[in-house]
């Protein structure tokens, strides 16, 4: 199935601004000069030459006020035109879907002929808030976020349903959007390291809980700015616990151009995940995954033995509470972020992703 002419025409009219660079050169030269102090044993270039992003940038807005961004690099013409929604972990933009040729699952699907879209929610940097002082909170991304850019996906493609591919926190959004009786909306989804039970906090991470807590949860962490001065005043084994398949130059360029600021409100509520040890509301008087027991959306759940942010035995429980889903695990040699851009990612992982997908095309134009 294809989409009608006219359809085509208002996504070529309606691109709108591409996707540009977030680093200045001042900065990248300073940077690079810290690293190269740090590594001067090492010959190869700070950063990688990033092509220019297939996403431009569009607009949703919410019941409750907010206008969110979200990017969009439209199927090709002739191809069918199935909308695929891609959602990041938290701290990272959507240019960690779309790095370069060969670490982009923006430029797979698109290839395969999908419309691609990439969610942005309240937490975003370019996010418009109704008033100044709004708290940012996960029940509140699920709410109203997910919910208005799949009808935005929806009412631009023409499309039933969509598809649904979520990395880390992004997976977690489609968890609780299917809890709140979304699965409606979703034709199928991919979900990649996104843990779904949580354990108890070591003593670090633990006490920099309790300062975020204590925080005003309106306030902003500069994730962005402290990944680049930590990268920069880093040696590549230290990237290890995030990747393992991602050379230096493309994880510093993944660092510099992907990460984003964390609002405390998040972090303040992800941390009382640790504590009850499940998905819960900020009230703790909902589990997220409990409500997805028995609902019929199939879901792929990938996951890595060498995954440190999302452990094998966090991520496996949402296979028991889904009927149509399925569970595929990669070895150790697969770190967090190698699961969207690790070197050979487009040999391995996309194509599992694409085959998954492939089952539910059809279902995207139907409301069955």
């Amino acid at each position: 199935m294809s989409l009608p002419p006219a359809k085509w025409a208002q996504a070529g009219l309606s691109a709108g601004v591409p996707l540009t660079s977030q680093r200045g050169k001042a900065k990248t030269v300073l940077l690079s000069m810290l690293w190269g102090a740090r590594n001067e044993q090492l010959r190869e270039p700070f950063v990688a030459r990033l092509e220019v992003s297939q996403l431009h940038s569009g607009w949703t807005s919410t019941t409750d006020g907010w206008t969110l961004p979200l990017w969009h690099a439209p199927a090709p013409a002739g191809g069918t035109g199935e909308p695929v929604i891609l959602a990041t972990e938290l701290g990272l933009g959507p240019r960690c879907f779309d790095l370069t040729s060969g670490r982009s699952l923006v430029q797979f699907l698109h290839q395969r002929g999908y419309d691609v879209f990439v969610f942005g929610h309240r937490g975003h940097r370019e996010a418009r808030p109704p008033s100044r002082g709004v708290r940012v909170d996960f029940d509140a991304i699920s709410s109203h976020d997910v919910p208005a850019a799949i009808q935005t996906v929806l009412a631009q493609t023409g499309a039933k349903r969509v598809l649904w591919i979520g990395h880390g926190f992004g997976g977690q959004c489609l968890v609780a959007h299917m809890a709140n009786d979304g699965d409606r909306d979703i034709a199928s989804a991919v979900t990649l390291g996104s843990p779904v039970v949580f354990t108890p906090l070591r003593s670090t991470a633990r006490r920099s809980a309790a300062i975020a807590n204590a925080l005003p949860a309106t306030w902003r962490i500069p994730l962005d700015r402290v990944q680049a001065l930590l990268m920069a005043s880093s040696k590549n084994l230290d990237m290890a616990p995030i990747t393992r398949r991602i050379e230096g130059p493309m994880a510093r360029s993944l660092i510099l151009e992907g990460t984003e600021p964390v609002t405390l409100g998040l972090i303040q509520q992800m941390s009382r995940w640790h504590d009850t040890g499940q998905l819960v509301s900020k009230d703790n008087h909902f589990d997220y995954l409990e409500g997805v027991q028995g609902r019929r959306c199939p879901v792929l759940v990938i996951g890595s033995s060498g995954d440190q942010q999302c452990q094998i035995e966090q991520a496996r429980p949402l296979i028991d509470a889904l009927p149509q889903s399925e569970w595929w695990a990669l070895d150790e040699g697969w770190g967090h972020l190698d699961l969207i851009a690790g070197a050979d990612a487009d040999r391995v992982v996309f194509p599992r992703i694409s085959e998954w997908l492939e089952k539910s095309r059809e279902a995207c134009w139907t409301n069955a």
